[in-house]
């Protein structure tokens, strides 16, 4: 495995914990109330844009390694 799948890897761990446990809250948030609120909100977002982009570029490298060994 490459060094930078690794990385990937990495990241995507950190983002999906970090989508978790805010996504949690804002679940039980009805409204954006006070800065806390406000940060997890923030937080959610910022785990999210790269955790759909390099879990999108992980699977596409997923999908080209098996079509490589198809042919």
């Amino acid at each position: 495995m490459k060094a930078n799948n690794i990385k990937r890897i990495i990241i995507v761990l950190i983002c999906s914990l970090g989508l978790y446990s805010s996504g949690n809250y804002l679940m039980e948030m009805s409204y954006i109330d006070t800065l806390f609120d406000g940060l997890n909100v923030m937080v959610f977002f910022t785990c999210f844009f790269p955790f759909l982009i390099v879990s999108i570029s992980l699977v596409r490298e997923f999908l080209r390694t098996i079509v490589r060994f198809a042919h």
